[in-house]
């Protein structure tokens, strides 16, 4: 925990936002290693980045390759004639940094940071001083490691930490190579011993440093931005230079843009927004170095990018003091940070304006400023009087992110809504990604009401908002949580949203494999868990969960959490955060007694086993009975204001259909649940229903539906006639029942 004191005290935000926990990273890597990692993935190449396309700009005093060519510097020099709000954090960060030495911060991020805001205010405002403190950190960066002039850093600062201090050592020793051209005290000598410290750090990261092939790891990333800065910036002034730009030339193209086409579409980071805020950045900077400096366009072949702005726009909750927060996070409630988009923004400018407007829009209007670190990024992002689009406008209140699996789900856009988010999706991180398939958050405005109650180790499943299934040992390696063997086969299989109800369907059973399944065994505790997830706006979240075991007896249990102690009266489980509350009511198994568990309970060691809260943390566990290997539980969730009264709930059961009904906010809701198999799907609603949902239907299928008024009874049948109603690609139908007679 002496790293986690070190990283608080660099800066609350971007310590938060941006750097995480070392500790974290070492234990997960431990694990990880035992648990073999897979071989890496072989991907078709994507053709642009050859070398006919390259057109390296000539390296002069006047002309730099990494991100400030004359329109970048143009911009400079208009924020500071106007002194707009991104100019002044810039240099007030920059006089920090040159009126006394600072140290270096957790892994040199300090001095980084201060090489490149120095660099940038003396390019704003010509001022030489700035540039003499940014030369005397790029020789702190080669030489030292805690305080300038140390020399303790050198050969091997890069080496600790498994090589994580490459992003800041060598990417900023690149950059300062490039931006502090002309500059006092740069001479042939200084700019010598960058190139000879970079080639020393990049080999020994090439041969030996942590996830170097894993493009979907901040730890790669680190190495990429530096390589590609330490290529473009010196390419053609020297051989070791030259080979360095076609490694990362190679590594886009053979590794990063296949792996972001094919693994994550729709944007968003499988290590969490923490680590993601950081790597988002340094992606968009390498996409627009090498726009800038080699005249090749990696944005317009990463679409990731563009969708990353939309999924962050999504991910903010509706109070947007907090964000999304899967994966690891120091500090809970998660911070949203403006690091992410203003990069986006300046790559994307030139591809994509309207989707650049709309990360200004977000930087502008609904995130926190970069006011001391990465104010850089920020006034490099400053547009004054740009073009900025508020991408809630006309916007769907709902996203399905396909690639990590993961839905966003709200009641519409204003700061008071319902917000509610769903993963189910492939595991696609080595580190920081969760063990959390299947696991929901629900908030109203301000107020986490069904929160993610793992804090910085609190990876392991018991930390969830998911299923836990004991097998007594017999097959699973951390019960009752899941595994990392078999997470890459789950998926979201299903997904709609017709803009009053919104469906999300995973397959998360393969999340409980054992350790055997990567020697491809057949033992399987869970043989399926589908979780189906059902949002009827504004003010309802519907859970079913359908389990097969092997074996009748093993335990599955239904868990949540809840930041504030929980009151259970029989089948209802209540809470009241803040100005709201959150009505809990299992329909099914009938008899169900939910427990409420104050955390942390005793749990086994390790990420994949330790119960470790991140604050005040309840757990509410409703058990199904065992003796059947198949098991359902279905809950009833409701979120509405702190002194309203608790939502009634009842069952519904018919002929392959059954759900529940509640009265939400003066209206019949009513959501159903076709099962698999069933030819006949028949039931009485027991009244009118204002909304009536029936799920789990074939997808694009059309069904004749009958409602006799009278009794309210619905009957569905399978139809070729292309009048009759079509389910949604959500494999649901949402039926006009008003005309029942009322009970």
């Amino acid at each position: 925990m002496k790293r986690l004191r070190l990283l608080l005290g660099i800066s609350a935000l971007f310590a938060v936002a941006v750097l995480g926990l070392a500790c974290v990273r070492y234990g997960m890597r431990r694990a990880a290693d035992k648990e073999q990692k897979p071989e890496r993935p072989r991907y078709t190449p994507v053709a642009g980045l050859e070398d006919a396309k390259l057109r390296l700009a000539a390296p002069s005093p006047g002309n730099r390759r990494l991100l400030l060519d004359a329109r970048a510097l143009g911009r400079l020099r208009e924020s500071a004639q106007k002194k707009t709000p991104a100019f002044g954090y810039l240099v007030a960060r920059a006089d920090e940094v040159t009126n006394k030495q600072v140290k270096s911060g957790y892994q040199g991020f300090e001095w980084a940071d201060a090489v490149a805001s120095a660099s940038l205010a003396w390019h704003a405002t010509g001022d030489a001083r700035y540039a003499d403190a940014a030369v005397g950190y790029v020789r702190a960066l080669l030489d030292d490691r805690y305080v300038v002039g140390d020399g303790k850093g050198g050969r091997d600062v890069v080496t600790y930490d498994s090589g994580y201090g490459i992003r800041t050592f060598a990417a900023y020793s690149a950059l300062g190579y490039d931006w502090l051209r002309g500059a006092p005290g740069m001479d042939e000598a200084l700019r010598g011993r960058i190139l000879e410290r970079l080639g020393e750090w990049l080999a020994w990261y090439e041969e030996k440093g942590y996830l170097r092939d894993r493009p979907t790891a901040n730890y790669y990333w680190g190495y990429l931005t530096a390589a590609s800065f330490a290529g473009l910036a010196a390419s053609g002034e020297s051989p070791a230079a030259d080979r360095w730009l076609k490694l990362a030339r190679d590594e886009l193209s053979n590794n990063v843009l296949p792996a972001f086409r094919e693994e994550l579409k729709g944007g968003g980071w499988p290590e969490g927004a923490q680590y993601g805020a950081y790597t988002t950045a340094e992606i968009a900077l390498v996409a627009e170095a090498f726009r800038t400096g080699a005249g090749i366009d990696v944005t317009s072949k990463l679409p990731w990018l563009e969708q990353t702005v939309t999924e962050h726009v999504h991910a903010l909750l509706p109070d947007e003091g907090t964000v999304y927060d899967g994966g690891t996070w120091t500090e809970h409630p998660a911070r949203p940070s403006a690091l992410p988009l203003a990069a986006a923004s300046i790559a994307l400018e030139t591809v994509n304006p309207t989707r650049a407007a709309e990360a200004r829009w977000m930087v502008r209007n609904a995130l926190p400023p970069l006011r001391r670190e990465q104010a850089w990024i920020g006034l490099l992002a400053d547009r004054p009087g740009g073009a900025e689009r508020n991408p809630r406008e006309g916007a769907a209140a709902s996203l399905h992110v396909p690639g990590m699996g993961l839905t966003f789900v709200r009641s519409d856009w204003s700061k008071n809504a319902l917000w509610a988010s769903f993963q189910a999706g492939p595991r696609l991180a080595e580190d920081h990604q969760d063990n959390d398939q299947g696991h929901f958050v629900l908030a109203r405005g301000a107020d986490l009401l069904l929160v993610d109650g793992g804090g910085p180790e609190g990876s392991a499943t018991i930390n969830h908002n998911t299923i836990l299934v004991d097998d007594g040992g017999r097959h699973l390696t951390y019960p009752p949580n899941q595994g990392v063997w078999g997470a890459r086969r789950v998926k979201t299989t299903r997904f709609a949203d017709d803009g009053e109800v919104a469906v999300a369907t995973g397959d998360i059973g393969e999340a409980y494999a054992p350790s055997c399944a990567r020697d491809n065994c057949d033992d399987r505790s869970v043989e399926r868990l589908i979780r189906t997830f059902v949002v009827v706006r504004p003010a309802t979240l519907v859970i079913q969960d359908a389990v097969v075991l092997e074996r009748p007896e093993f335990s599955v249990t239904f868990a949540a959490h809840l930041t504030t102690e929980p009151r259970v009266n029989g089948s209802v489980t209540s809470a009241v955060v803040g100005k709201s509350r959150v009505d809990v009511r299992t329909l099914v198994p009938g008899d169900a007694k939910p427990v409420v568990l104050r955390e942390p309970t005793p749990s086994g060691k390790g990420p994949h086993r330790l119960n470790q809260p991140w604050g005040p943390m309840w757990r509410l566990e409703v058990p199904s009975p065992s003796g059947n290997r198949e098991r359902e539980l279905l809950h009833f969730i409701t979120a509405g204001a702190a002194e309203s009264a608790p939502v009634a709930a009842e069952l519904l059961r018919g002929k392959g259909l059954h759900g529940g009904a509640a009265r939400v906010e003066g209206r019949r809701i009513v959501v159903l649940f076709a099962e698999d198999g069933s030819t006949e799907h028949s039931v009485s609603l027991g009244g009118a229903a204002d909304v009536a949902t029936v799920v789990n239907l074939s997808p694009g299928k059309r069904y004749r539906v009958d409602l006799d008024p009278g009794p309210c009874s619905l009957r569905l049948r399978e139809s070729k006639d292309g009048r009759d109603l079509q389910a949604t690609t959500g494999g649901f139908l949402r039926i006009d029942a008003s005309r029942c007679v009322s009970k």
